[in-house]
């Protein structure tokens, strides 16, 4: 799987959620390397690193969510606990063998860009609508 190279598709429009997904993308090369390095270390150092920034980040995401009595807060943190729930299922499944680093590292990178184009998209539209309004 190819590096995934930050740009401007991934941006969203807010400062904070984008410096997050820019770091998530960093976290998913760095796991992709050690990975490929058969580095097992490296890869938990990662994977744990990637796991506090991404419920960090999830838990800004709801935060702004419930400020704004966002109209798709529930579906969202959904999508959120899904995520979360499906990497550490997998994550036991690569230490009992099952599954590759590679193959958590390819989901994670797939959700991460559907969600971003998804989504938060249609979460920042939002917060672009109540910046616009007046005081």
């Amino acid at each position: 799987m190819e590096a995934l190279e930050w740009s401007t598709a991934l941006e969203i429009g807010h400062t904070e959620i984008d410096d997050d997904h820019r770091a998530m993308v960093g976290l998913l090369n760095r796991l992709q390397e050690a990975s490929r390095r058969s580095d097992r270390v490296a890869t938990r150092a990662v994977l744990a690193a990637l796991e506090t920034l991404t419920r960090d980040h999830f838990a800004r995401e709801e935060h702004l969510m419930l400020d704004l009595h966002y109209e798709f807060t529930a579906r969202h943190q959904k999508e959120h606990v899904h995520l979360f729930d499906e990497v550490r299922a997998q994550i036991e499944e690569m230490n009992e063998g099952i599954v590759s680093v590679a193959a958590i590292a390819g989901f994670i990178k797939r959700w991460l860009i559907d969600h971003v184009e998804t989504s938060d998209r249609q979460l920042a539209a939002a917060l672009a609508r109540r910046r616009s309004q007046p005081l």
